[in-house]
């Protein structure tokens, strides 16, 4: 998983100057003039989805905490280049936080969802993770409410949906749940934090840098749990280097720049809609490439947070605020 428009969950719907579309459900037609920046979109997705099988593969060699380690160094130093291409600009606003500060108010959210995630992913499917992981775009309006930000009906609606979905496909009929599945849950709650400090701090920095900072900061964190908790060892980082470059370099830096480049010329909540799409990316690939199956109830309960997590970014009226201005 990677961050999407934050703006996007928190504000529903604003149009933008080069892709004027008045409904974001206009994503799932046709439209000459965007669609190029929505196949961009698109490909971010299914980068980002299919990334999980290469979490999963990674760890025949290696641990979860060099795998996280490694991954999220090579993510940090692929967005270099950009970063060097960007080093004449301006931050949007003036601010007092200093830039390691910042780099840890998003490193330490994003460590910990990542981590636990990565862990996590020793106990459950590749595919069900994808979906619960998802779970984070309905908890951002919800925390966003503490930093100003209206909840919305649609906000409501999506995530008493996906409630419903979660209970059908992790929920057992004793009303327990697996550890690997719990630990998804977890992880969505601290990617949503990640998101929140990234919408408050990307108005401040430049975003490309804010990146690169907070993958140092897990990355760093994730090598020390590793020497800690494993033996990592050359042999076993070489044995997992596909997946650790795809999730690295690829999840990390192509697919952050083909965001970047698709968010610029298409509406928030449109963008943030087809970016959701990681969880259905992530389902395929999981049932593909690693032959994960899901029952009748677990196929009922995906349903129900794919509604879920889409319902929740359609513009709506506000129904809560706890702050009559959100915190700039």
């Amino acid at each position: 998983m990677e961050p999407i428009s934050p703006s996007s969950l928190l504000n529903g719907s604003k149009k933008h100057a080069s892709c004027q579309i008045p409904e974001p459900a206009a994503a799932l037609f046709f439209n000459g003039e965007c669609m190029k920046y929505r196949l961009l979109l698109v490909l971010a997705a299914l980068i980002w989805g299919s990334a999980f099988v290469a979490q999963v593969v990674g760890m025949d060699t290696i641990g979860p905490f060099t795998f996280g380690g490694v991954r999220f160094l090579l993510g940090s130093a692929s967005l270099l280049p950009f970063i060097y291409m960007n080093r004449h600009k301006e931050n949007p606003k003036s601010t007092k936080i200093s830039l390691w500060a910042a780099f840890l108010m998003t490193g330490l959210p994003l460590f910990a969802a990542a981590t636990i995630q990565q862990v996590g992913l020793q106990f459950t499917t590749a595919s069900k993770a994808s979906f619960l992981t998802a779970n984070y775009i309905l908890l951002v309006p919800f925390f966003g409410l503490f930093l100003g930000h209206p909840l919305r009906l649609t906000h409501l609606v999506g995530a008493v949906t996906a409630i419903t979905g979660v209970y059908l496909m992790s929920i057992k009929s004793d009303f327990t749940i697996s550890p690997g599945d719990l630990m998804m849950l977890l992880c969505a709650i601290f990617f949503s934090l990640q998101i929140l400090a990234l919408d408050y701090l990307t108005q401040r920095f430049d975003p490309v840098l804010l990146s690169s900072g907070q993958f140092f900061v897990t990355g760093i964190l994730n090598l020390v749990l590793a020497f800690m908790y494993e033996t990592p060892t050359w042999t076993g980082i070489e044995g997992a280097m596909g997946a650790l470059l795809y999730t690295g370099i690829l999840s990390s830096g192509v697919a952050y720049t083909l965001q970047a480049v698709g968010q610029k010329y298409m509406p928030p909540t449109e963008a943030s809609m087809i970016l959701s799409l990681e969880m259905v990316f992530g389902g395929l690939s999981g049932v593909l490439f690693l032959g994960d199956t899901f029952t009748e109830r677990q196929m009922a309960g995906i349903a129900a947070m794919c509604i879920g997590v889409f319902v929740s970014q359609l513009p709506s009226r506000a129904i809560l605020r706890l702050r009559e201005k959100p915190i700039s």
